[in-house]
């Protein structure tokens, strides 16, 4: 896998992360299942969105979506997890065209920030509101 910008590859129990904070997630990952709350975590499962192709004599390879992590509930429901620092353009399209194929998996993206969350763990959707909302200039009242 590419690395992510500005980060180091971690290694935890024999597993390479693209960086410190998706380790981190992990380790939160293993603890909830050492307490009961999960029952299985599998490491970057991979998710065909389109298979290999030739059209006018060209070859396209297949793309894929290659989330961080698979969680699995007591219950079975499955849970395909995302650490994200920021949401580039190509991953903002996998992420639709993940939804549209696989509707019966739910896919979270999530984000460190102690700002904005207790753990630290905040849906990146809610994160991106809340620092579009800090961004906006405050309005002054009449002078």
């Amino acid at each position: 896998m590419a690395s992510k910008i500005n980060s180091k590859k971690v290694i935890v129990d024999g597993i390479s992360f693209d960086s410190r904070t998706e380790a981190k997630y992990y380790c939160r990952l293993k603890r909830l299942k050492e307490d009961g709350k999960i029952c299985h975590i599998e490491c970057h499962p991979k998710y065909e969105l389109q298979p290999a192709c030739e059209r006018y004599g060209k070859k396209y390879r297949p793309m894929y979506y290659i989330a961080d992590f698979l969680v699995i509930l007591d219950d079975g429901h499955k849970i395909v997890i995302d650490v994200k620092g920021y949401g580039m353009e190509d991953a903002q399209l996998k992420r639709k065209l993940f939804a549209y194929k696989y509707p019966d998996l739910e896919l979270r993206w999530v984000a460190m920030s102690y700002k904005y969350s207790d753990t630290g763990w905040i849906d990146y959707d809610e994160l991106q509101k809340l620092r579009r909302k800090a961004k906006q200039p405050r309005k002054r009242g009449r002078e």
